[in-house]
């Protein structure tokens, strides 16, 4: 019984490595590597069309430049799923978005994506498509908070500046616009809605840059008074 016991613990020991491995150097895994601008990305067809492809990361460019944190010697290295199943190997915890970042590697891994319609789709019902440069840029993002605060610092960030920051500079949320304010105005507070509360965590990161005009030093190291925020999104986008 002990030797087998000792046998099952370096199988899934060895499967645990692997997987591990195979998480940090994905690279062996896809065919295609196309170097453009500040990303390296990995994909498997030989259909896909790298001037689309480019054009994608072109509008990803773009958006990053609206930030601060943006560092043209950067290179970020993205990797292309061909399906949900795929992706859910990469992410297993996050097998139901639209993209993972994983800090230290700052490897991305996107999910089933169109490169000539430049959108991403996640393995949802509702609220499942986003365009594909926001989301690479939404994730690249992740990978500049995590260079300026250094990973323990970035890993305790509050989410809601985390993930409101890389929608702010996405410029996009899964939700719709409309139904989002909507929510907000009618205080959907206890939302179970993912969506939602990342709509809300970029409209109130979206505020606080636009109209308190923060800088980005006291965004990252302050406290912000959330509920305020809420009455101050409410007077500014809801009527009476």
């Amino acid at each position: 019984m002990k030797k087998t016991k000792k046998i099952l613990n370096w199988f899934f020991g060895g499967i645990s490595l692997t997987y591990i491995l195979i998480i940090i150097f994905p690279q062996f895994i896809f065919a295609n590597k196309l170097e453009y601008k500040n990303f390296s990305v990995y994909y498997h067809s030989n259909e896909i069309n790298t001037e689309n492809l480019k054009s994608v990361l072109e509008e990803s460019q773009k958006l990053l430049m609206t930030t601060k944190l943006f560092e043209t010697e950067i290179n970020q290295d993205v990797f292309i799923c061909n399906s949900y199943n795929e992706f859910s190997f990469f992410a297993l915890l996050s097998r139901k978005a639209f993209a993972v970042h994983y800090p230290i590697t700052q490897n991305i891994f996107l999910s089933k994506s169109s490169i000539s319609d430049n959108y991403i789709l996640r393995n949802g019902e509702r609220n499942n498509k986003r365009t594909l440069s926001g989301v690479i840029a939404h994730e690249t993002t992740h990978s500049l908070l995590e260079n300026k605060l250094g990973t323990l610092k970035y890993k305790l960030l509050p989410t809601w500046k985390v993930e409101g920051y890389c929608d702010f500079v996405a410029n996009e949320s899964s939700l719709n616009e409309q139904k989002g304010f909507k929510d907000i105005c009618i205080d959907k507070e206890n939302s179970n809605s993912l969506a939602f509360k990342y709509f809300k965590y970029r409209i109130s990161t979206q505020y606080l840059f636009n109209e308190r005009k923060i800088s980005m030093e006291e965004f990252l190291n302050n406290n912000f008074d959330l509920n305020e925020i809420n009455e101050n999104l409410k007077e500014k986008y809801c009527t009476q």
